[in-house]
């Protein structure tokens, strides 16, 4: 029988935007249509729109070629800092 739900529980700080930013994206890489089906919950509006860039910023990077990825990558941390 197929698990239909996976909760991660850790401390603040112990990585679960990254787990479930790179979690979402191998999903939907396996199945197109799997992000109607995926529901992904934080308890604030700060985790939430965290999540939701880091996913943009992971698609986006796989649509470019390393250079630009590289390249806006920089760019972005530089934006982020200030």
């Amino acid at each position: 029988m197929e698990k239909l739900i996976n909760v991660y529980k850790a401390s603040a700080g112990s990585g679960k935007t990254y787990t479930l930013t790179h979690e979402y994206i191998n999903l939907i890489l396996k199945d197109e249509d799997a992000y109607k089906h995926l529901l992904a919950v934080t308890f604030t509006n700060k985790a939430t729109d965290e999540m939701k860039q880091r996913i943009l910023e992971e698609l986006y990077k796989m649509s470019c070629d390393p250079a630009c990825a590289e390249r806006d990558g920089k760019e972005g941390a530089h934006q982020n800092s200030a």
